[in-house]
């Protein structure tokens, strides 16, 4: 298998960089208290992205009116994303909001998409690479499940130009409630070091920076609940939402292992992990006719594992003349309601990649024209991707014991086993296998215009060559099955395009219109690969638009747009259980489409001293459109139903006040009304609150004091998707039926303390 060498490239793109004399950042605001009627801001406002009701982690995702990404949303640090691709490294293995970020901001649509090519809104975060004076900044925080988290960074000057940074993060998170095989659900280790020379008189400047990355835990959690029927739930007599754990408890899993065949105990917990060490290349200069250039080079070494469980569904009541079930770990007898569960492990996996950024940008004479151009090239190898796949079955209670079953054919005179002496009824069914690179190289530049002071353009393009060079195993998967034939070799070379254009009309001083359309176009990967079969990857185009009018004043900010968006060619791999209760289960690729329109209005006001307030609606109506497979030897199609999981009606609210300049108390609500809960639409979850409060008070410039309290109307409901839904058509025997999904967190109390020496 040929692999791209990149060498010439980089070497191209190094010397370019080295030969300059300093940076042009993108432009970007790290303000979040304004609405800014202006095509040069790059940055979405108001979007307090790092409050997030369903982890503590990482960002939120931002609705765009797409379903959200597995992977959440893009995360980049120094202008290139943290990770080449979510899958099998997710962003939060190898970054978090630590104390050596110096700036931090959300990228809009259309600078997302000529930037990095992506779909969506995304995260821009910077490293403090050295100060001229000695400074040490961080925090402690804890909540009250007993969260053990710290963050330090040191940065000054060396002297003779020469500037250095240190930083160090720790987290051991222990969740919301005791797992009982392990002590944390999310337990991490950041460590960063760098060394930069500022030269030609503070010209031109030139740094390295290494970062390591050790993290533990899990991605996920869900609960069982009882679906009422009417799109409420109801808490089980012995299952808190939230409170206890949905982890079968002996945190163990017979697999047979992808690549050998050779059968082995999973540690869920301990044989899954993701270390990574990364090395950025950042400069930036000045040339001497006032334009700029700036770079950043990156290699990425990890070793990621990753532990999924995904609930395929509950039954509530048990033939006794078809199966029964056992305890495996004393033997006797369990006669209430049973939940199957896939458990996918991947195996340790060698990733590199190779990535980088070269900008450089400049301003007419007239100052009229902000432009830039750029050159991503980013190489990226994953050595034998694989995961293993195990279905058992667990009792409906906290901290479930594993169950051991047997099915008769006969009315129950005689009795087979279905799972074996591990629990486990079937092996690498829904194995996952791929192998190779993927190479991107893309140029893309951008021009704000202010053609006079009354109208503003914006426009910008990237045009990107992908090329994935590799081989998968597309075979059916069998109980026992492992890659045992040879694999087969799979090339794609493809030309993708993305474009936008921004205007604003100022037709008073206070009064305007303003709109922005996108286009972007992304086409496969290799983790597309590895299912059993050759998914026919195809581009998907996104095209997306907003129109609306903008009325600024000194007490009061309004955007009001309809928008719309649409992409093509979604694929996803479905978990299905047969909904005629025969136990089979199947796992296809699926492709569709979404298209959405939708009408959002954002309002900032200050209608008296001290007081803020930030209002956010949106109304949208997202539905699929040819969505057809074919399941179990039955059609399905999905055509004009609602995407899953999505709300059709979005509002936020976040009122401040401040006291004395050093005390602020604020509060931040979100509504997500009525979202179905699989793709037929005949379940659902009736709307929900996401409610946050806090007070901030700042001591002196040297210390500030903080408290947070999520979820602090302590809804314990359901949200997102129910497992095991994505064939039921008939929604009454889901009615008072147990069954299992997603939830927000409980009720939580965060405290910390940050300093600054």
């Amino acid at each position: 298998m040929k692999q791209i060498k990149p060498i010439s490239i980089w070497a191209t793109m190094v010397c370019i960089c080295l030969s300059a004399e300093n940076l042009q950042a993108q432009v970007e605001s790290s303000k979040v208290d304004s609405v800014k009627i202006s095509v040069t801001e790059k940055d979405a406002e108001n979007r307090n992205v790092m409050l997030n009701a369903s982890s503590n982690t990482g960002p939120r995702n931002v609705n765009i009116g797409l379903p959200a990404s597995v992977g959440g949303t893009t995360i980049l640090e120094n202008g290139l994303p943290v990770v080449y691709f979510f899958w099998p490294e997710f962003p939060i293995k190898a970054w978090r909001q630590d104390a050596s970020l110096s700036r931090f901001g959300l990228l809009k649509l259309g600078e997302a998409a000529i930037s990095i090519g992506d779909v969506g809104f995304a995260v821009n975060s910077y490293t403090n690479m050295g100060t001229d004076e000695l400074q040490v900044n961080g925090s402690v925080a804890s909540n009250s499940f007993g969260l053990m988290r710290g963050m330090a960074n040191a940065s000054g000057h060396m002297g003779k130009g020469w500037y250095f940074t240190a930083s160090g993060y720790a987290n051991f998170d222990p969740g919301t409630f005791d797992i009982g095989f392990t002590k944390y659900f999310d337990a991490m280790q950041l460590y960063k070091a760098g060394i930069n020379k500022k030269y030609n008189n503070g010209k031109g400047e030139i740094g390295v920076l290494y970062k390591y990355a050790n993290t533990k835990g899990f991605l996920t959690s869900f609960s069982p609940f009882i679906y009422n029927g009417d799109g409420s739930v109801t808490e089980l007599s012995n299952f808190r939402i939230g409170r206890d754990s949905y982890y079968e408890r002996s945190g163990k899993v017979a697999i047979v292992d992808p690549l050998t065949g050779e059968k082995k105990i999973d540690d869920v917990y301990d044989d899954h992990g993701t270390q990574s060490h990364t090395v950025d290349l950042i400069g930036k200069n000045l040339l001497g006719n006032g334009m700029k250039v700036d770079y950043t080079v990156r290699y990425h070494n990890a070793k990621v594992s990753t532990y999924l469980p995904a609930a395929i569904g509950v039954a509530n009541t048990i033939d006794p003349t078809k199966s029964r079930y056992t305890y495996l770990d004393d033997g006797s007898t369990y006669s209430g309601p049973v939940q199957t569960l896939l458990a996918l492990g991947s195996r340790q996996t060698p990733i590199q990649s190779l990535t980088g950024l070269a900008q450089l940008s400049g301003k007419s004479e007239n100052g009229k024209h902000s432009w830039r151009v750029g050159l991503n090239e980013w190489f990226y190898n994953v050595n034998k991707f694989n995961t293993s796949s195990s279905i058992y079955y667990h009792e409906v209670a906290a901290q479930p014991r594993r169950l051991a079953m047997q099915t008769s054919a006969d009315g129950g005179t005689t009795w087979t086993n279905a799972t074996d002496d591990n629990g486990i009824a079937a092996y690498n069914t829904a194995m996952e296998y791929h192998n190779g690179n993927e190479n991107k190289l893309a140029v893309f530049a951008s021009d704000d215009w202010k053609i006079s002071e009354i109208f503003s353009l914006g426009l910008g393009a990237r045009l990107e060559w992908q090329r994935l060079n590799g081989d998968y195993y597309p075979y059916t998967r069998v109980n026992n099955g492992y890659v045992s034939q040879p694999t087969v070799a799979m090339e794609h070379n493809w030309f993708n395009k993305a474009f936008y254009a921004n205007a604003v009309y100022k037709a008073t001083r206070n009064f305007g219109l303003l709109g922005e359309v996108v286009y972007n176009e992304q086409a496969g990967h290799l983790e597309n690969y590895s299912g059993a079969t050759d998914p026919n990857l195809k581009k998907s185009q996104i095209p997306s638009g907003s129109f609306g009018v903008f009325f600024n004043h000194p007490m009061i900010s309004i955007v009001s747009q309809v928008t719309y968006i649409q992409r093509n060619n979604y694929r996803t791999r479905l978990n299905l259980s047969d909904p005629a209760g025969t136990g089979a289960f199947e796992r296809p690729t699926v492709s569709y489409d979404i298209k959405t329109f939708g009408w959002t209005t954002d309002v900032v006001t200050t209608p008296f001293k001290n007081f803020n307030l930030h209002f956010l609606l949106t109304i949208q109506q997202p539905k699929y459109e040819n969505y057809n497979f074919q399941a179990f030897g039955k059609d399905y199609s999905y055509d004009g139903k609602i995407v899953q999981g999505v709300p059709q009606t979005l509002i936020e609210i976040d009122p401040s006040y401040t006291f004395f300049k050093s005390l602020r108390v604020w509060a931040s609500a979100r509504y997500f009304s009525k979202q179905y809960a699989n793709q037929p639409n005949t379940l659902y979850f009736n709307g929900r609150w996401e409610t946050f409060a806090g007070v901030n008070y700042k001591m002196n410039k040297h210390l500030d004091f903080g408290v947070t309290v999520v979820n602090l109307l302590n809804q314990r409901g359901a949200q997102g998707t129910i497992s095991g839904a994505e064939l039921v058509t008939d929604a009454s025997p889901f009615a008072n039926k147990i069954v299992t999904g997603t939830y927000i967190r409980p009720f939580t109390v965060e405290f910390g303390v940050k300093f600054k020496l």
